[in-house]
């Protein structure tokens, strides 16, 4: 009789028939081949992901009829259905079952190939052999010998993994499928002023938005606030260095004193060490990679979005060059054969010089993490391989690769040493102080330059004085908090239990494609869509919002992966939750019929078309029809307010560089609105001020006129036009 292995992917299908014997390839259909292990009598079936997926029955195809909340309340409402297209699989699985006593599991190593394997494709073979024995392959890379090895050593099927993976199946679909269309339904007038008919509700990708969402609303209602520095450029006998006042930064309550003090040292040439202190630091080596480190990694150092980075590091897996992606553990198994991949490594033309280095001291023991979770070792690059070499050919696979071959690389080296110097100085009687960090021995950062940061030159420091080049004065201003990065917002899904290390960047994409949120110079900004989604779901539905809900479902799955609680269980105890969670949202609906035209006013009042600030309009009025107000158009060349009345063409322009943002003062000339155009001069921050009807008369009398720091009679004093001190 025939053993069948179930595999998720071709490729992987190809690599375990290609390790236990000689193959035989056979097509079943346009696209379907399986792999015969001839001498074995082993078959190997490819999948193609899941085949089953779970919809609402058609009793509940309309979105109104029955009412959304039936979804929760009758089970029935959703039912697990053979996703179109996918039939010849299925017919496959129960053709080959026919004549087969043994089947294996071999879909990926984690919940949701389990729920693959077990859940969507094993009922297909029952039914034709309910008696068949069942095993599953856990296997951690697609190398020969790791295949080989665990075949010989099967093990039972991880049923629990699966019915996790299958509990947040049904629990996400009765949450999405009700909340999205009672959302939609009650918002749908609003949503076609978005230019959409319906909006997406998850578990996840809702809370993840309230998180970003509170970001938008911290940066929007941020005040930035004065403050001086006074900092001196001293010269040390190789280079020079910076030193700062010891009461930096200066409030703006404190601008005389700052003022003072600098009128007093400005001239000062010489400073006077009161206290000085070096010390040798060791930096250790990185920890190995668990998914979501490498994602972070992979997102920071690369500049690629999580999807990217998760479906590369898919590719190099099924390429057989590095171990399975998906993993938790952090910390290397005793008997892990580190010396095996390091030896490969030293034929490498780029790595293998350290390489060698590190075996020749022996160093062959990785630096250790802080979770062993025994579901697979942490990333590993399996082959050492060029990096012109065809199989990393396409996409982010040579960066990839080349990031965490240097990483794994990096768990050997020595540590890095860093000498720290502090110093206490005196100008005049004004305290100063300055740290000097420079790198006096490279360690690990040889092999991952991208893992260093910045340090300073190495300074000499002689004698008990040190000349003053020059001392300055700084007026600055307090910055908003930055927005999410992938790195940031995947630390902070993980802080908050939102998703899983896999599921993570599948949710950010999600929410990009609804265009709740888009991306703008690698950063995350919440949509108009997705604001007023928020405004409005946030006074009326906040406990679905706040992650701590998401993250007790989260609780509750793991405890059945954990064999500590039914699937059918959980399943019912998350469905009366949020069962008690919807009808408050219904019982919330008369106050939200209150709130709606007032958030859809507030939504009027700001541009959609700048992708990166959302202004109000203009309080100042159109120079030409003197009635509407205008509005910013942001397009791929030029920058401009335009104004709201259609059949007036009048437009004034704004600087195509810089961020600009409108302040809550008018001109004190002509009464028009005064912009803040943030930008760098020289590398450095610079703001400058700017009237853009002013502005846009001096382009035409080329007078230099719009300029508030050109205004004889007026200046820009925290954000307000006021009358000049000069």
């Amino acid at each position: 009789m025939t053993t069948i292995i179930i595999s998720e992917k071709n490729k992987a299908a190809r690599a375990i028939a290609e390790a236990l014997g000689q193959v035989q390839v056979i097509k079943k259909s346009k696209y379907i081949y399986i792999y015969n292990v001839i001498d074995k009598d082993i078959v190997v079936i490819p999948l193609r992901g899941h085949l089953q997926e779970h919809r609402n029955t058609p009793d509940f195809s309309n979105w109104k009829y029955p009412a959304p909340r039936n979804i929760i309340t009758n089970p029935s409402a959703i039912k697990k259905y053979l996703i179109r297209g996918l039939s010849p699989y299925m017919k496959v699985l129960k053709e080959i079952a026919l004549n087969s006593d043994h089947c294996v599991i071999g879909t990926d190593a984690d919940i949701e190939g389990c729920n693959i394997g077990i859940m969507d494709a094993l009922p297909y073979v029952l039914k034709s052999r309910p008696s068949i024995k069942i095993s599953q392959l856990w296997i951690s890379s697609l190398q020969p010998n790791e295949i080989q090895s665990k075949f010989n050593n099967l093990i039972s099927p991880k049923y629990f993994w699966a019915e996790s993976g299958e509990a947040r199946s049904i629990i996400d679909a009765f949450i999405g499928f009700s909340a999205t269309r009672e959302v939609s339904n009650s918002l749908k007038q609003a949503l076609q002023q978005f230019g959409v008919n319906w909006t997406s509700i998850g578990r996840v990708q809702t809370s993840t938005l309230y998180l970003l969402y509170l970001k938008e609303k911290e940066i929007e209602e941020f005040v930035p606030e004065k403050y001086f520095v006074i900092d001196a450029i001293l010269i040390a006998k190789n280079s020079s260095f910076k030193a700062h006042h010891k009461a930096n930064p200066f409030s703006k309550n404190n601008e005389t004193v700052a003022r003072a003090i600098y009128e007093k040292i400005k001239e000062e040439k010489l400073a006077i060490i009161t206290n000085f202190n070096q010390n040798k630091v060791n930096r250790k080596p990185p920890s190995p990679l668990n998914t979501n480190k490498a994602l972070i990694l992979l997102t920071k150092t690369l500049k690629i979005s999580a999807k990217q980075a998760m479906d590369t590091m898919n590719d190099l897996y099924l390429e057989k060059i590095i171990s399975y992606p998906r993993t938790e553990s952090d910390i290397y198994k005793n008997n892990f054969d580190h010396l095996t991949i390091l030896t490969k490594f030293t034929l490498h033309s780029i790595y293998g010089k350290y390489t060698k280095t590190q075996l020749t001291n022996k160093r062959v023991i990785p630096t250790k993490g802080k979770k062993d979770e025994g579901d697979h070792p942490p990333i590993t690059p399996l082959e050492s391989i060029e990096l012109n070499d065809k199989r990393l050919s396409g996409g982010f696979r040579t960066k990839v690769y080349n990031t965490l071959s240097r990483h794994y690389l990096a768990l050997f080296g020595e540590e890095a040493t860093e000498s720290r110097q502090d110093l206490d100085l005196l100008i005049k009687d004004e305290p100063f102080k300055a740290q000097i960090v420079s790198l006096i021995h490279l360690g690990f950062f040889e092999i991952a330059p991208f893992l260093k940061p910045h340090y300073d030159l190495e300074i000499q420091i002689e004698g008990n004085t040190i000349p003053v080049q020059n001392i300055e004065l700084f007026e600055k201003e307090t910055t908003p908090p930055p927005r999410y990065t992938d790195p940031t917002l995947l630390k902070l899904m993980e802080k908050h239990g939102l998703g899983t290390k896999a599921t993570r960047p599948q949710i950010i994409q999600t929410m990009l494609s609804r265009k709740v949120i888009r991306k703008e110079k690698n950063k995350f900004l919440v949509t108009d869509l997705g604001v007023f989604l928020m405004q409005i779901l946030v006074q009326v539905w906040l406990p679905f919002l706040k992650p701590s809900f998401t993250k007790r479902v989260e609780d509750k799955l793991k405890q059945i992966k954990e064999g500590q609680r039914k699937m059918n269980d959980v399943i019912e105890e998350v469905r009366k939750e949020f069962l008690m969670l919807f009808d408050n949202f219904l019982s919330a609906k008369e106050e939200f019929q209150k709130i709606l035209p007032e958030i859809e006013q507030k939504k009027n009042t700001y541009n959609n078309y700048n992708p990166s600030e959302r202004f109000k309009l203009t309080v100042g009025k159109c120079p030409t029809c003197i009635q509407s107000q205008m509005k910013f158009i942001n397009l791929k060349n030029k920058r401009f307010l335009a104004c709201t009345d259609n059949a007036c063409k009048t437009y004034l322009p704004l600087p195509k560089k810089g961020r600009a943002t409108m302040l809550e003062t008018q001109c004190s000339i002509c009464g028009f609105d005064v912009f803040k155009i943030s930008t760098q001069n020289n590398g450095k921050a610079f703001n400058y001020y700017l009237c853009p009807k002013c502005w846009k008369e001096g382009l035409e009398s080329r007078s230099g006129k719009g300029f508030c720091s050109q205004c004889k009679d007026y200046s820009i004093e925290n954000n307000k036009c006021v009358k000049s001190k000069k």
